[in-house]
């Protein structure tokens, strides 16, 4: 089976090469782990690779986006070019040039899933990022969750990509954050502990098709580079 690389070897090592082709992974994160910054990890990876990445913001506008990862990792404008960056902040549209897929987004901003839809029936992505998922498990019906879902699995699975939808835990009832879990080939979780005078983040995989579910919980950093994975782990 072909896998993608996350961006972070620990992780990848873990996974067996990193996340399988055809996959939705949502990624369920206590405020402050880090969740955007995984999907930064993922999305330069990709990037540095020459593959083509969607990065749907929920909440920033483009340039915000950019910003952040260029904090973490300063990408070349070569690499932005295979980056390309949708936000369903109306304001911030209005003021962005115009490119095909924004195009399409613009057309249906009233209806984002629609637009979203729209997006990837008319281009091929090998990765594609939706932060945060939230806003739609915020807004739409269940139903409608699940329809999207099975949206981003059908194109995963056809077009041998990654889905990554990032998702705030404990926002939601529980039976709502198991359904996504239950729709989703892979499942991670970020978590915050307090210790002494320090804050500890921890990432645990929950599921995942395909492989076998690593045993470790695996510990890490918020750095100025990024997630700093330790190498040892602790074992379930």
């Amino acid at each position: 089976m072909k896998h993608v690389s996350t961006g972070i070897l620990p992780l990848d090592t873990q996974l067996g090469g990193g996340f399988p082709v055809g996959s939705v992974v949502s990624v369920f994160e206590e405020p402050g782990a880090g969740a955007d910054v995984l999907s930064y990890h993922f999305v330069v990876e990709g990037a540095r690779r020459g593959e083509n990445v969607l990065y749907l913001a929920t909440d920033d506008s483009t340039e915000e986006i950019k910003e952040y990862i260029n904090l973490y990792f300063d990408l070349d404008e070569a690499v932005w070019e295979n980056v390309t960056l949708l936000s369903l902040n109306v304001s911030a549209l209005s003021e962005e040039k115009e490119s095909d897929a924004k195009g399409f987004l613009k057309k249906t901003i009233y209806d984002p899933i629609g637009g979203i839809k729209t997006v990837l029936s008319n281009e091929e992505f090998e990765r594609v990022v939706i932060n945060n998922f939230t806003y739609f498990l915020a807004n739409y019906p269940i139903e409608d969750i699940i329809s999207l879902i099975n949206v981003f699995s059908k194109y995963a699975k056809k077009r041998q990509s990654v889905v990554m939808i990032l998702i705030t835990k404990g926002m939601f009832d529980p039976r709502t954050e198991t359904t996504v879990k239950h729709y989703s080939d892979g499942v991670i979780e970020l978590t915050l502990k307090e210790l002494e005078n320090e804050v500890q983040r921890r990432l645990k995989v929950i599921k995942f098709k395909g492989i076998l579910v690593p045993k470790a919980i695996l510990r890490y950093e918020l750095t100025d580079k990024g997630i700093k994975m330790e190498s040892l782990m602790r074992v379930l």
